[in-house]
């Protein structure tokens, strides 16, 4: 069965959510912060978020493990095949959803927890916060053209961005959402798999 290293709201909730849409069967295997399990690390020699243990297979990178989901337990309408009109923006915001998304998030998270009180605000994570806000004109961009980011049906692709819709509202920047991104962020968090996933 398909193990996945979890903590809540770390982007192993992006594999989560995945895995409930699509009805793969998998264990959610809790972590702790800090405290690595000698199992997690062999899959993900880093300790960081996501890792997943498949048979022979461990992995951990969050967009290439959807990947491989979609791969080792499709097809699935969640990932338009080669051929597909819809693959090339299916691609390219799987991957902008951590690349360009989500990574700007890092120095904010880390400044968070782990800064001083005194150096919790600085020009760094004014910097991220304000790199990822104007990186939302994308989306507000690819929304203009159909309701998901790859065409009028959800995919993994709105897994990845609304994960990272999420991450961003947790740390403060959801009030400067425009009201399409806002709305699309309803769209797909409302979801009965989203809601399940982030309960784990």
């Amino acid at each position: 069965m398909l193990q996945i290293f979890h903590i809540p709201g770390t982007r192993s909730s992006r594999v989560v959510w995945l895995a409930e849409e699509m009805g793969v069967p998998y264990e959610a295997k809790r972590e702790v912060f800090g405290q690595p399990t000698p199992e997690f690390l062999a899959c993900n020699s880093l300790g960081a978020f996501p890792a997943i243990r498949d048979g022979d297979v461990g992995m951990g990178e969050s967009t290439a493990i959807m990947q491989y989901i979609t791969e080792r337990y499709g097809p699935t309408p969640l990932a338009p095949p080669p051929g597909d009109a819809r693959r090339a923006d299916y691609l390219q915001f799987l991957t902008f959803g951590e690349a360009s998304l989500a990574a700007y998030m890092n120095p904010v998270i880390a400044t968070q927890f782990m800064a001083p009180d005194n150096q919790k605000q600085n020009f760094t994570v004014d910097a991220a916060k304000n790199m990822f806000v104007r990186r939302l004109a994308a989306v507000e961009h690819q929304l203009a053209k159909a309701d998901y980011v790859a065409g009028e049906a959800f995919t993994a692709a709105d897994i990845s961005v609304g994960y990272s819709l999420g991450l961003g509202s947790n740390f403060g920047l959801g009030d400067q959402y425009s009201p399409v991104v806002k709305a699309y962020q309803e769209r797909v968090t409302s979801r009965p798999a989203c809601q399940k996933a982030m309960a784990q």
